[in-house]
């Protein structure tokens, strides 16, 4: 679970990247609000609906903004480690479990 913390506040932090450096890219992405941080001009609903889709949709595919920013690069690349490293030790978890508890995999 703490790897997940940190994934999220990595994500704040690009949100926070995103908001200061490239607003228009903000607003255009539907004005995005952190899961620990909200910029002034966010929404409870439509920033949240934003931040959920972006918070997956990073994971896969970088945002322009983000190729030429070296501490955007660097923040996207931790939590896109940390949400690795949390899915592997689910599935580990889940595989050890079955074999201990004398399932077939």
């Amino acid at each position: 679970m703490v790897l997940l913390l940190f994934a999220f506040a990595n994500f704040d932090k690009l949100v926070k990247i995103e908001y200061r450096k490239y607003k228009e890219e903000w607003m255009k992405d539907g004005k995005p609000r952190g899961f620990f941080w909200a910029p002034p001009q966010s929404t409870w609903f439509a920033s949240s609906l934003a931040m959920q889709s972006l918070s997956l949709k990073w994971l896969f595919k970088a945002p322009e903004w983000v190729k030429n920013d070296f501490e955007a690069k660097e923040t996207l690349r931790k939590i896109r480690l940390y949400v690795l490293i949390f899915n592997v030790g689910i599935i580990v978890w889940a595989l050890i479990s079955m074999i201990i508890n004398g399932k077939n995999i």
